[in-house]
């Protein structure tokens, strides 16, 4: 071991000629123990956002979507489940078309959106559960499946009475004359065939039901979109590669990652701004550690005397206190990161503390987010413990 290493390590520990000077040493880890906490809790409740989202992705998205460029249908032909079916990865794929539509019911009007999917559509997301609440259909209504929370925001009366439904639905579309699109309303009354759970959002704010009743009513044999779900071991850029060429560039190919970089942009914005402000709150409270070092000097300045005489250099009494600089920040740091560990830890397992309702705060614990941690305060402790070694200088010649 280095003879200043040791003597910072004895300074450090040993006890203080003043109580003030143990006060502001204290206070100094103190300071950075508070930042390191702070930033590392803050950073894995993003980290545990981000995780929270990318399950919530895998689970209520599908894993490609393919959709017309130009944004309107496209025909429903034997060569696109050919196409589908001849690449390797992909489990199932479902045909999908969806539409803004008016509710009326007891003079009541909701804007929400009917989606048509095939049979295959449960296959494609697995969270989706439809139940029939009965087996016949009434011609000339459209058949619907309404969401299972939607039944308590939407829908109380009318499955007290689902044989006589004087409700309705307005279509809105267009048809294709001549180059020129002519839009037109179509009103078609409803039938509850049954209810549907797939997740809060979709329940409310969605109606299902089968992809031909739409194409019926429309009088379109083509579909909007083809939702595709894939392998869990597969190369999700690869598909879509293959997929492009299969298709050609009349069609959008979008994967779930890439859904997902819109909230990912946010997240990295927001974890920047807030390496920053926490940089600058730690820049701030190593004032305490500057005031720390200082007061150190001036408590052991006989002792630097001592060590001068018998032959210590100015630089290796700086070095000295550079490492009790260090000893103070690497302790304020890792106990502040160890403290940021137990506290994530019994969230975690414990769930203590609820975001809204019943939904705890999600976290996770990762190496980079530590690191990251563990570089800015260590860096920004090391610049003001050098700095504040450099003092000695003066403290020395106002000494002696």
């Amino acid at each position: 071991m280095k003879t200043e290493f040791y003597i910072a390590v004895r300074y450090f520990f040993s006890k203080k000629k003043t109580n003030i000077v143990n006060v502001i040493v204290f206070l100094s880890v103190l300071s950075l123990n508070v930042s390191t906490f702070s930033l590392s809790i803050i950073l894995f409740v993003f980290s545990g956002l981000e995780n929270l989202n990318k399950k919530f992705y895998q689970i209520h998205y599908p894993d490609i979507i393919i959709s017309s460029k130009k944004g309107d249908l496209f025909s429903d032909d034997v060569t696109i489940k050919k196409k589908i079916k001849s690449i390797k990865g992909i489990i199932a794929f479902s045909k999908t078309m969806e539409k803004k539509v008016f509710l009326h019911y007891n003079n009541q009007k909701y804007f929400i959106s009917l989606k048509g999917v095939d049979p295959e559509y449960e296959k494609v997301m697995e969270k989706f559960k439809k139940i029939d609440l009965k087996n016949t259909l009434y011609p000339g209504y459209l058949n619907v499946y309404v969401g299972w929370s939607s039944m308590v925001f939407y829908f109380p009366i009318i499955f007290r009475n689902q044989i006589k439904i004087p409700s309705k639905i307005l279509f809105f579309s267009y048809k294709k004359d001549h180059n020129t699109f002519i839009p037109f309303f179509i009103q078609k009354k409803i039938s509850i065939k049954g209810v549907f759970q797939f997740n809060r959002k979709m329940d409310i704010e969605y109606l299902f039901c089968n992809l031909y009743e739409i194409q019926n009513i429309i009088k379109e044999k083509r579909i909007q979109t083809l939702e595709i779900r894939i392998h869990k071991e597969a190369n999700i850029q690869k598909i879509k590669k293959i997929l492009i060429k299969k298709f050609g560039s009349n069609f959008n190919i979008i994967t779930r990652v890439e859904k997902e970089k819109a909230f990912y942009k946010v997240l990295n914005t927001e974890k920047i701004f807030v390496y920053f402000l926490f940089s600058l709150m730690t820049l701030i409270t190593g004032f305490n550690l500057f005031s720390a070092i200082f007061i150190l000097q001036l408590d052991k300045i006989k002792e630097l005397f001592t060590l001068w005489y018998i032959g210590f250099s100015l630089c290796k009494i700086k070095t000295i206190f550079l490492y009790i600089g260090f000893l103070i920040t690497i302790f304020g740091c890792f106990s502040g990161l160890f403290m940021a560990y137990v506290i994530s830890f019994i969230q975690k397992k414990y769930q203590i503390i609820k975001a809204i309702g019943k939904i705890p705060f999600p976290v996770k614990i990762t190496m980079s987010d530590s690191c990251i941690v563990i570089s800015i305060i260590l860096t920004i402790g090391t610049i003001i413990s050098f700095y504040s070694s450099r003092r000695i200088n003066g403290v020395i010649s106002d000494y002696k």
